[in-house]
């Protein structure tokens, strides 16, 4: 439209024919539509075949440089605003970098003498797809070849980078070419570019804008803006087409939906299931049904029962509502489709028992608030059924009895979650009188369980073993561990110990004893569990490489840390090999041996390790996956350990907000992000705030896992050092105290985590001058350190440290020496030259040494001792000045008089920097004892 219009006209411009002129008498205005008979270009218009919202198709003749015939689009009069010219050029560009036999191509563009836009491209004279195969009456085997050839155009333009938005059978139109038909994609005017801008001019979309047509539109399609859009929902519009193509008619009713406003619609499309193609049709009237049939040539039994299995399952992954679930290309598809006519296994299954009560429970999260962690037990059970349907017949050949055996486990699936289904659909709020929870539905579904004396026993127990899981994955551990006991009892009298369902359930009853604190007990089992899946399901089956992964936690946790790093690494290999390197169970194992490698003080492989799996996390899982939040934790405690504070605290910080965020503020990830954050405040100086944190983990963890949980100890030792560092020492012995003897009980006496504690409670008995105390505890913990964690594990030489100060306050200066000596050589070995812990052994060594006469011993440990400081340490640092002050005593002993003034002028600038803010910024986070 032009910006003034003709000072003779009183009509408004916008939405006016101009034809209504001329009927008047009045000349044709020049904004005028184009009629048959013009020529723009080299083109001449012969009559209009289409009309869209801002554009026009007219049919052409093309008189040079070659004869033929073309279409060609204009903008309409009045419509030429900067969006649509925009999107009109999109098109026309979209267009041009495509070159598919499927797809309409563009010839040549240009603008009329007004300046509005055009564009001529391929004439395509067809039929809507789905009125083609109707009127031609094409089975469903040709039917899926034209959809075929639809996939492949779809397919070439994502290569393209092109995705097209508005997919449906009017912008699919079937031509004949040399007799056979051909399928065009035509109409990509709301095509998006996912790889470069398609025009330089500026496009924008609203974000309630939607774009589309809401039958054929994908759910993030049809969210505001839908801007978090790619290819995937091309996908969900060509299952929506291949639903009606095989159907006789859309997902949903065209009426029944269009009758709603556009949030309803949005909400329809989102959030409610269609029935699969087969129920659709079985469904319809039978007038209907038979006039559908009949468009097929088919009985409507017969195409009922045709739809029914591969096609549906094809046909609803297309369309998953979650687009991870669905085809990740179209051409893969097309290829499932392919492998359906040519009798051959499909990708597209039914959905599992898990999938479908996920459906369940995303329908009533009223009812079930931990509908989640319930779904997650029902996957694996249906997992694990499947698996050992084809565990048992592993050596066989026999395909038969390979499809008997996955049949039956998938009937035991199907009835498994019709159970647990039929658990969370039978409370009704107002007989009860008051809201059910989960955990009192599970008890009531174990007490039927246990009352129901017409269920097959096998079936029995593995609905026991599921109810276990589910308690289970609830943290409800006594509940799971009955339960779970039960389902074992029941398998290993019938079967024997090395049959799959015994060792499956006791791989999970393993699991519920390690997270009620039975550690004991669980190593045994896990160790029963990998050598029987070793001899039954051989060394490189999935199970038994997680097998081996469930092991090594047990023996780290009995301090068996060697061992468990080397079964880590054998599983990790494994993994690689057996299931690819970014396979979710080559993940845990890399996540574990990262653990491994840092438990052994092999830490800068645990970083790198860490580092790469957290980038494999977020670009597989996204940065709020559980997984990713577990890795990004996990490197976070590396950097902590590698000095990198401040990173460490930022990412923890971050982490601690997501968790509150995907999972809530009780649940126990949520709470160990806020331990883990709680000890970077500490390490910064933020005792307030890491005192405030650890004590909600405390009160969290006294309620679940329960108050003599390991977990639970930990928190109380946190919480013990919190108050060390702000002054209640009192409080700090008491809780620390109380922590030993919960942990003597619960992990044993010579459990790491026991001796952790020990070696902190003696460090607060020193801090109380309470030096016979801590002598004592330190005297009993050394051997077992040494036996348990190793001679070189770093809490073992911070208590050997420690252990010589109570010794040099007992007087025992002999064996204060004795230790000092050996101290030198293993921090140099285990943290390096120039860590603070072995430049304060080589200091107490060289004190030691004076003491005992040895001064040129000790002037060389000093000097050397002081070059390193010099060095790594900043100007104002107190280890500084202690060095200098140390070799100036030694100096003045040893008569080296002369020496001593330049160590006095360099003190003195030591103390200029001394004062100065930050000086002592990069002090230990264990300062060594205080030189003597």
């Amino acid at each position: 439209m032009p910006e003034n219009p003709p000072p003779d006209s009183n009509e408004t411009v916008l939405g006016l024919d101009p034809r209504i002129l001329l009927a008047r008498g009045g000349k044709p205005p020049p904004w005028s539509p184009e009629a048959s008979g013009d020529c723009i270009g080299h083109y001449q218009l012969l009559e209009q075949i289409g009309e869209g919202g801002f554009g026009a198709v007219w049919l052409a003749e093309q008189h040079e440089p070659v004869r033929r015939r073309v279409a060609l689009k204009i903008i309409k009069p009045g419509m030429d605003t900067a969006e649509v010219i925009a999107r009109f050029e999109q098109e026309r560009q979209a267009l041009a970098l495509m070159d598919h036999p499927n797809i309409a191509k563009v010839f040549d563009g240009g603008a009329t003498p007004l300046g509005r836009p055009f564009f001529v491209m391929e004439l395509v004279r067809g039929v809507r797809i789905t009125d083609y195969c109707d009127e031609h009456k094409l089975p469903t085997a040709g039917r899926l070849a034209l959809f075929i050839a639809v996939c492949q155009a779809v397919q070439h333009a994502h290569q393209k980078g092109i995705i097209h938005r508005d997919l449906k059978p009017s912008n699919i139109l079937v031509t004949l070419q040399d007799g056979l038909p051909v399928p065009k994609v035509i109409d990509f005017g709301v095509a998006k570019a996912t790889q470069q801008n398609l025009t330089d001019l500026t496009l924008f979309t609203r974000l309630d804008q939607v774009i589309g047509t809401p039958l054929y539109m994908s759910p993030e399609q049809a969210r505001a803006g839908g801007l978090d859009i790619d290819t995937r929902s091309d996908i969900f519009s060509l299952g929506v087409l291949l639903y009606e193509m095989l159907a006789g008619r859309t997902p949903f009713d065209p009426v029944e939906l269009l009758r709603h406003g556009m949030d309803e619609i949005r909400r329809i499309i989102c959030e409610e299931e269609p029935p699969r193609p087969s129920t659709a049709l079985s469904s319809m009237n039978p007038a209907a049904r038979t006039t559908i049939a009949r468009r097929r040539e088919l009985d409507p039994v017969k195409l009922a029962g045709l739809l029914r299995g591969d096609l549906d399952w094809i046909v609803m992954k297309a369309m998953e509502k979650d687009r991870t679930r669905r085809y990740e290309t179209a051409s893969a598809l097309g290829a499932d489709i392919q492998r359906f006519l040519d009798d051959e296994p499909v990708l597209a299954t039914p959905p599992g028992a898990a999938y479908r009560f996920r459906k369940f429970t995303r329908r009533n999260k009223a009812a079930l608030t931990v509908a989640a962690l319930i779904a997650a037990v029902l996957v694996a059970a249906t997992a694990v059924s499947v698996w050992q349907a084809r565990l048992a017949i592993a050596a066989r050949e026999d395909a038969d009895a390979r499809a008997r055996a996955e049949r039956a486990a998938k009937e035991d699936a199907e009835a498994i979650t019709q159970f647990v289904v039929g658990v969370f659909q039978s409370s009704d709020p107002a007989r009860d009188g008051r809201k059910i929870t989960v955990a009192e539905k599970l008890d009531r579904a174990a007490k039927e369980l246990d009352r129901d004396a017409t269920l097959p026993p096998e079936r029995k127990a593995a609905l026991q073993s599921t109810l276990g899981r589910t308690y289970h994955a609830l943290d409800l551990q006594p509940e799971a561990i009955a339960l779970l006991e039960k389902a074992r009892d029941f398998w290993q009298a019938r079967h024997g110990a090395e049959h799959r369902e015994t060792i499956l359930v006791v791989s999970d009853l393993a699991r519920s004893y390690h997270d009620a604190g039975r550690r004991a007990e669980a190593l045994k089992m896990r160790e029963e569990v990998l050598a029987n899946l070793r001899k039954t399901a051989g060394p490189k089956n999935p199970l038994t490489i997680l097998a081996m992964s469930n092991l090594a936690i047990s023996l780290d946790d009995a301090g068996h840390r060697q061992e468990a790093l080397a079964l880590r690494e054998e599983a990790f290999a494994l993994s690689r090999e057996v299931n690819g390197p970014e396979e979710a169970g080559t993940l845990i194992a890399m996540g574990n041996l990262a653990l491994s490698y840092s438990d052994t003080g092999r830490r800068k492989e645990a970083l790198k390790l860490e580092e790469q799996l957290l980038a494999l996390r977020r670009r597989l899982y996204g940065p709020e996956h559980a997984y990713t939040l577990m890795a990004a934790s996990n490197l976070a405690a590396s950097l902590s350990d590698a000095g990198r504070d401040k990173e460490a605290l930022a990412m923890r910080e971050e982490i601690l907000t997501l968790c509150r965020k995907v999972f809530g503020d009780t649940h126990i990830e949520t709470v160990a992000a806020m331990s883990n954050l709680a000890s970077s405040y500490h390490d910064a100086g933020r005792n307030g705030e890491a005192f405030a944190l650890r004590q909600d983990v405390l009160q969290q963890r006294r309620k679940v896992p329960g108050p003599e949980h390991p977990n639970t100890i930990k928190a109380m030792t946190s919480l013990a050092n919190s108050h060390e560092t702000t002054g209640s020492l009192d409080e700090a012995l008491k809780l620390e105290a109380e922590a030993l003897a919960l942990s003597r009980k619960v992990n044993g006496p010579d459990h790491p985590d026991t001796l952790l504690i020990m070696h902190n409670l003696a460090k607060f008995h020193v801090t109380a001058n309470r030096h016979d105390e801590a002598l004592k505890l330190q005297e009993e913990a050394l051997p077992l350190m040494r036996k348990v964690l190793g001679p070189e594990d770093p809490i073992t030489l911070a208590t050997m440290r420690d252990l010589a100060i109570s010794l040099h306050h007992a007087g025992r200066d002999a064996e204060v020496l004795a230790l000092q000596e050996e101290l030198v050589p293993l921090n140099r070995k285990v943290h390096g030259p120039e860590h603070p812990e072995t430049l304060g052994a080589m200091t107490n060594l060289a004190i030691g040494y004076g003491s005992s006469g040895r001064l040129d011993e000790a002037i060389k440990l000093q000097e050397e001792s002081l070059a390193i400081k010099r060095r790594v340490l900043p100007p104002g640092h107190p280890y500084r000045g202690t060095a200098l002050r140390n070799l100036a005593f030694l100096y003045h002993e040893t008569g080296r008089d002369a020496d001593i003034p330049a160590l006095v002028k360099e003190f003195q600038e030591w103390e200029k920097h001394f004062d100065t803010p930050g000086a002592a910024e990069d002090a230990p986070k264990q300062n060594p004892p205080p030189d003597k």
